[in-house]
């Protein structure tokens, strides 16, 4: 079991735009830090207006373009210091910033490896379903595509205490390796129960029955912080939507695989079923085969 002193988790990746949403993931990126006492790295990707001219660009469109760049950088050194006025008790010498240059998602992503930071922490739009937003943008890009835990905070969730948590699983891959790392994740963060569950539609087929895949799970996790719930309902998307909605977790897991659940989750024809509360965090996972 991992704790607060526990030396896996030391470092969170905090991506930021400046913009009103990044700001309220930083509160939670902070809030995490103390539980785990970890340093943030604030972290900017910039994208520069490059012409696609073969030309060399005329004198005073060179110096707009490095003037942007400054008042980038600019930016992001006072968006350290105003954390630091803010959060100084949590975040006294544990507060970098990094800029890089080009795509957001592909250099957050080789950030996150070249820190070896532990969670990302990310925000989102959140309006009409947190999960509908997040389809086909940079915070979806980058659960979908990383290889340590991400955090999607929207913009309009509660930043407080995570003790209750739902993980929505497809009981495919390795459930059992994703579930140690739930738990794990779980002592780290104080949560004090999480319930695994899996949404069987009845008229699909099974190669092999949820139900004993349940029975098995809770046979080898019965010592642990889990609870296993096999339902039955018409559609896999409305029925984890409306089991949400009625539980409010305090946040919801995640498991992506390739071509997997998430996938199926985010696929346009179905978000319009989905509709995920906005004032829930999301962590999403990275699930083996």
């Amino acid at each position: 079991m991992l704790n607060k002193t526990d030396k896996a988790m030391k470092t969170i990746l905090l991506p930021t735009d400046f913009s009103l949403n990044a700001k309220h993931a930083a509160d939670f990126a902070v809030s995490l830090a103390g539980l785990i006492d970890a340093k943030i790295i604030l972290l900017h990707a910039y994208e520069s207006p490059v012409s696609t001219t073969p030309f060399v660009l005329p004198l005073p469109q060179q110096g707009l373009m490095q003037e942007a760049l400054e008042e980038t950088r600019t930016l992001l050194a006072q968006t350290k210091e105003d954390m630091l006025a803010k959060y100084g008790a949590v975040l006294a010498n544990k507060l970098e910033t990094k800029l890089v240059f080009g795509n957001p998602v592909d250099n957050i992503l080789e950030a996150a490896a070249e820190v070896r930071a532990d969670f990302l922490v990310i925000g989102s739009l959140g309006e009409g379903g947190v999960l509908a937003n997040l389809f086909g943008s940079t915070a979806l890009s980058i659960a979908q595509k990383s290889k340590i835990p991400v955090w999607v905070i929207p913009q309009q969730s509660t930043i407080q205490a995570i003790k209750e948590v739902i993980y929505a699983s497809d009981l495919e891959g390795d459930e059992v390796g994703c579930i140690n790392k739930i738990i794990n994740i779980g002592a780290l963060l104080g949560i004090d129960h999480t319930k695994l569950i899996h949404i069987k539609e009845y008229l699909s087929p099974e190669i092999f029955p949820s139900s004993e895949i349940i029975d098995l799970l809770e046979e080898e996790f019965g010592g642990e912080k889990i609870i296993f719930r096999n339902l039955y309902r018409d559609d896999t998307i409305v029925g984890i939507d409306k089991y949400i909605r009625n539980q409010k977790p305090d946040a919801v897991i995640l498991a992506q695989r390739p071509k997997g659940f998430v996938e199926k989750l985010f696929h346009e024809s179905i978000i319009k079923h989905l509709t995920l509360s906005s004032q829930i965090p999301l962590l999403v996972l990275q699930k083996k085969y």
